[in-house]
């Protein structure tokens, strides 16, 4: 996994300048105070506080002055702040996302007059409030899960373990908020919980309490009870949703281990910490995964017809290929009448750029739309994934009805002028860009949609 990323200080120049007389502000003029402090305080301060997981503060006016120029640079560039899901003239999410960190393109232009204009003040008087930014992890833990042993991952070679952790549940139990805390960051890649009701875990894991799963957690029977990848949030559920974990049951947790080349890693020791429900909440929330489709379905559904395929239908990116689209569709089908989407989240690799996903309505009623999207992510970064929650009551959630569709459009850059696949061919020592297809393995691709979804509680 990768670092969070490193402001770069200005040139000495940049900073003797700015300790020069500060030449007062017109009216028009952007100042500290008035007009940047309130927009580092909703989209930056949640990591770069005082004392905060970023490695700069911009807390404070001096500290900010000083990046004026990398802040208009970074947010231009939307590397900062970190989210993905931003408006398009193609997606018009069904309800906002809670905690939206993305700056409008006015907010970023306020920001960089600010910096040309000198990175003034301003007058104290018309700062905001100050805020104090919410704790990272959950607001309450009520199990810590460790494996029973650390595991040190091959050299220079992918592997997927999983480890059998058991909160010895002796009731059913509604998991309402989960955090998985890596122990190793510089090489676990994924990781995903699973629920394992028939305890199979014990016997696969044997005296170890792990054993080698790529692919899948070798479970006959399992449901999923979440994800971390990089950039993932600590997740919490109101006090009236809660996931099921039936009594006595196990839970699975398998980590994808990507070492560097030619770097021995250290063992990793990824925990799982989990918040309980006090009583049993009146809505259950299960996860949708849809995606990483080989071929099409019987149906005509799964993977579609796309640019790279050769003959038949494939999951093909051609090295040297910009903007290559891959497509899948899902035809939803279970028992319960409508289900109501909580949010959406997205996965891909290196050479993703950006993922949308559509639900196709079988039957729209009222003013319903034919075809709405639920989430597009057009400034896709694999160090920055996260869910995104829609902000908004559990009766006035988006819903999704059994014969729905739910499609997903994937896009791809596979050539050098795509920065994130430079640096993962540079690490993987591979000269130029390969073909790449459907896997687990950081220079495979994957097209994947997350959908929470609750519905009432039996």
């Amino acid at each position: 996994m990768r670092l969070l990323i490193h402001f770069v200080l200005p040139s000495a120049t940049a900073l003797l300048l700015g300790c020069s007389a500060e030449a007062a502000p017109g009216a028009s003029t952007p100042t500290f105070h008035r007009d940047i402090e309130p927009l580092l305080q909703k989209s930056c301060l949640g990591c770069h506080a005082q004392d905060g997981t970023a490695p700069v503060s911009l807390a404070s006016y001096e500290s900010a002055k000083a990046l004026a120029p990398v802040i208009a640079d970074e947010t231009e560039a939307r590397r900062m702040p970190p989210w993905g899901a931003l408006p398009t003239d193609e997606c018009a999410p069904p309800r906002p996302f809670r905690g939206d960190l993305h700056l409008s393109l006015d907010e970023i232009a306020l920001l960089r007059a600010w910096s040309d204009a000198g990175a003034p003040k301003g007058d104290p008087a018309d700062a905001p409030a100050p805020t104090t930014p919410v704790a990272a992890g959950l607001s309450r833990t009520d199990l810590e899960l460790s494996p029973r042993a650390p595991f040190a991952a091959a050299e220079g070679s992918d592997s997927f373990r999983c480890f059998v952790l058991d909160p010895g549940l002796t009731e059913q139990a509604w998991v309402q908020g989960y955090d998985v805390l890596p122990g190793n960051r510089a090489v676990v890649h994924h990781a995903l919980l699973f629920i394992d009701a028939n305890r199979e875990g014990e016997a696969l894991g044997g005296e170890s309490g792990s054993y080698e799963c790529f692919g899948d957690a070798r479970l006959s029977e399992t449901s999923l009870l979440g994800a971390w990848a990089p950039g993932t949030q600590a997740f919490e559920l109101p006090p009236d949703i809660g996931i099921s974990v039936p009594a006595n049951a196990l839970l699975v947790m398998q980590v994808h281990y990507h070492p560097k080349p030619g770097e021995a890693p250290s063992p990793d020791a990824t925990r799982v910490a989990l918040r309980l429900a006090d009583e049993k909440p009146s809505r259950a929330l299960s996860n949708l995964a849809l995606g990483n489709a080989e071929a099409p379905f019987r149906d005509g559904n799964g993977l579609l017809p796309g640019p790279g395929d050769r003959g038949s239908v494939e999951f093909r990116i051609p090295a040297g290929a910009r903007g290559h689209v891959e497509r899948m569709r899902y035809v939803i089908d279970f028992p319960i009448p409508e289900i109501s989407i909580y949010g959406a989240g997205v996965h891909m690799h290196r050479a993703g750029v950006d993922l949308k996903v559509d639900q196709i309505r079988a039957d729209p009623r009222g003013d319903e739309a034919d075809r709405q999207c639920l989430v597009q992510t057009p400034a896709w970064d694999y160090n920055w994934q996260r869910l995104y929650s829609y902000d908004a009551p559990i009766d006035e959630l988006p819903t999704l009805r059994s014969g729905d569709t739910i499609e997903l459009r994937c896009t791809y850059d596979n050539t050098t002028e795509n920065p994130a696949l430079a640096a993962q061919l540079i690490e993987e020592r591979l000269p130029a860009p390969q073909d790449i297809g459907l896997g687990e393995s950081t220079l495979d691709e994957m097209c994947v949609a997350f959908l929470p979804v609750v519905h009432p509680n039996p």
